[in-house]
């Protein structure tokens, strides 16, 4: 059996359609049944109805070790989703809770198992200067982890970059496409590694297949935000956008938006994490980097994109 955490989320949905298509014996671990589901909608969605029935669902606090060593009863393969995505400082504790403290309870509950661990981490992890408290925790995550391989523990430690989908469209990655349908004339210069969610499930399952324990990054494409949001726009017949803002001005829109709050307005949302983020240049190894990956081909992006766009835009269309 697979124990599936996040199982509510983009990723974690992923890997349980495609494992139920594989015919995987399957456990989710959920918490909101609102969330779980949005996750019945997205096997609809996929014309996969009948499959979400075959999965066990399990409600369980992820910082209890007694309930977590419960859900692992039988379990053989664990890929450990779960997380919290905030580039906002005030939920530091928040973080540290969902990407550390759950992380290190499930290592620990894995070391008296004969049962092997995914940890789905972030590029985010590899951030040297102005780390964010997101990647900073997610570099903590993976600590306990690594902690847990030097204690006997069957683990891969994977790093998507920013991950695409169709369907989750209120998901934190995702925010590209809202910013390219409302912002007219302006874009960021920073460049990421992007990839499908559906590629980081293939690769994450073809790496766990491997008897030697690695840790790597999953990017398929390299990007800057300016391209993308462009891309998205040019796609559904909108004008690009030739402004990029200046990571200075958009300093200054912060500080400003701390001063309207004080005064009672509404906060606009913005953090020096996040706008490090946005004009930050980052380069990660590409899965073509990869021996381990040999022969696997990733999504034609630019298609990919193309049609997320368009799904985008009937979305929003209702």
């Amino acid at each position: 059996m697979i124990l599936v955490t996040g199982a509510t989320g983009m990723l974690g949905a992923h890997f349980l359609l495609h494992l139920a298509q594989q015919k995987q014996q399957l456990r989710a671990v959920y918490r909101d049944e609102s969330k779980r589901e949005t996750i019945r909608d997205f096997f609809d969605y996929n014309q996969c109805q009948d499959l979400f029935a075959s999965i066990d669902w399990v409600k369980v606090s992820l910082d209890n070790l007694a309930e977590v060593e419960e859900a692992l009863d039988g379990v053989k393969q664990v890929i450990h989703c779960a997380a919290l995505i905030s580039f906002n400082p005030k939920d530091e504790k928040r973080l540290f809770e969902a990407n550390v403290t759950i992380t290190k309870v499930l290592v620990n509950a894995l070391l008296a198992r004969p049962a092997k661990l995914l940890y789905i981490s972030s590029v985010a992890a590899l951030e040297s200067d102005e780390q964010s408290y997101y990647g900073h925790s997610k570099y903590l995550g993976e600590l306990e982890v690594f902690r847990g391989i030097q204690e006997g523990l069957d683990a891969w430690v994977v790093r998507p970059g920013v991950i695409l989908s169709d369907f989750f469209w209120k998901s934190p990655s995702l925010a590209l496409f809202k910013l390219a349908f409302r912002i007219k004339d302006l874009c960021f210069s920073g460049v990421t590694g992007f990839i499908a969610a559906e590629d980081v499930v293939s690769s994450s399952l073809k790496l766990m297949e491997q008897q030697k324990q690695l840790d790597v990054t999953l990017v398929s494409h390299h990007l800057s935000y300016c391209t993308l949001i462009n891309f998205i726009r040019g796609t559904v017949g909108k004008s690009t956008a030739h402004r990029a803002l200046s990571k200075k001005k958009l300093l200054t829109v912060m500080r400003l938006s701390k001063i309207m709050t004080f005064l009672g307005f509404k906060r606009l949302v913005l953090s020096e994490g996040l706008i490090n983020t946005l004009y930050a240049e980052n380069k990660y190894q590409t899965l073509d980097e990869y021996s381990v990956f040999e022969g696997t081909k990733a999504r034609d992006f630019e298609a990919y994109v193309k049609q997320l766009a368009l799904n985008y835009q009937q979305f929003r269309r209702g």
